[in-house]
């Protein structure tokens, strides 16, 4: 029985975890009961099973009795579950995820990005995440507001493969140029959105030599160097120009997409095409579908705590749970996309871990597409009048009541 629960699912995941830093002996000599690795694991079980409060969580361990063997526990009280997240330190789980992003490049050490010319991406933005009432002294950014911004990194490998990188989290008062230099540490292609578009900031990155491409407001002042004709029909303009704050020569292109928005780049990448810089500015979108993507699967809307240690360790277990989706899923399913690989992962996760990987490699039956059918005869409704009170009206009878008007 044991060697099949080695086997499960979740079991496989978790083992994913280095134990180095919070399993440790020394940093849980005063947990009587629930040590800080396994309240992390409770957290990260939180966000795939996705128990919405801690009750919930309680019920759920508390029905899970394979969880509760790996955990050492048959249950945990909601009121210890929530003072142990507050006690938790951040700078571990930090440095956790930090552990999974080596773990990662050890399977993407071959990835050379979406374009090899251009190289592997490093993607900042931030999200904002209102917070309830509660939480407005010390969150407010209005009267009636309040709320946190995650900034974060995440690092486009591959078409297909994203993950995030670094996160530093802060009130919603911060601005986004103000925290960017917290993430910015790697050779790359760092690509940022007009919040990033500070002349400082941007001096500080060409000293050191930090590869970036920033999207800036039209008010945004150059010196033009020298004009190229542009090639590609949407550019408006192809210069070489200067920031005048330092003496580089950086690349600023103009362009306008299909809705009329203009778009101002500058980039220190000036062996890029007018296609290539634009092409990469695009894929700016993929940290876009990312926050999109937690915020509707993994738990960030739903906080667990409202103290600031809180907030931040459960944000960061957020990112650790998707960190270890992404190296899971290339391990045993590098071709599945992420998306994909967790809607299954969730429905087989307290199964034996074979039956997952038959199910993604199940073939799905390709669709023909819509049939156009016959005419035929409209489908008689049935109103059920003898169980409720029915007066049928179609839109029709209002749009044709609207155009007489």
């Amino acid at each position: 029985m044991k060697s099949v629960e080695e086997n499960l699912v979740f079991r496989q995941y978790l083992s994913l975890l280095p134990v180095n830093i919070l399993a440790c002996p020394l940093m849980n000599y005063d947990a009587k009961k629930l040590t800080d690795f396994s309240l992390v694991k409770i957290l990260i079980m939180a966000n795939l099973c996705k128990w919405e409060s801690l009750r919930e969580i309680e019920e759920g361990i508390r029905s899970k009795k394979s969880f509760q063997r790996d955990l050492g526990l048959t249950s945990i009280g909601y009121s210890q579950i929530s003072r142990r997240l507050i006690d938790l330190n951040t700078a571990d789980l930090a440095d956790l995820l930090g552990r999974l992003a080596r773990h990662y490049w050890l399977l993407q050490r071959h990835a050379e990005g979406i374009n090899p010319k251009v190289g592997i991406l490093r993607i900042i933005d931030g999200t904002y995440i209102k917070l309830p009432d509660n939480a407005s002294n010390w969150t407010a950014i209005s009267k009636v507001s309040s709320g946190i911004k995650l900034h974060i990194r995440v690092v486009v490998a591959s078409s297909n493969s994203i993950f995030p990188e670094k996160m530093i989290p802060s009130t919603g008062n911060i601005a986004d140029s103000d925290a960017v230099n917290h993430i910015i540490d790697d050779d790359a292609l760092y690509v940022m959105d007009r919040g990033y578009a500070h002349k400082t900031k941007m001096g500080g990155w060409l000293q050191r030599n930090i590869q970036f491409l920033v999207r800036v407001r039209k008010t945004f002042t150059t010196e033009t160097l020298k004009s190229y004709t542009p090639t590609l029909p949407n550019v408006v303009k192809n210069e070489l120009v200067s920031i005048r704050t330092r003496e580089e020569p950086l690349r600023y292109i103009e362009f306008v997409d299909s809705e009329g928005t203009s778009f101002h780049l500058i980039t220190n990448r000036l062996d890029l095409s007018e296609a290539e810089i634009l092409e990469t500015y695009k894929n700016r979108w993929y940290i876009e579908l990312f926050f999109k993507w937690i915020k509707q699967h993994l738990k960030v809307s739903h906080l667990f705590s409202h103290s600031p240690a809180g907030i931040w360790n459960q944000l960061f277990i957020t990112l650790i749970t998707f960190a270890l989706i992404e190296i899971m899923r290339l391990i045993h399913q590098p071709k599945k996309s992420v998306w994909a690989f967790l809607r299954v992962f969730r429905l087989y996760i307290f199964n034996p871990i074979s039956q997952l990987l038959t199910t993604c490699k199940r073939r799905l039956k390709k669709s023909k597409g819509r049939q156009r059918l016959p005419d035929s005869k409209p489908i008689e409704i049935r109103f059920g009048e003898d169980f409720a009170i029915v007066s049928p009206i179609t839109k029709e009878h209002f749009l044709r009541k609207n155009s007489t008007v």
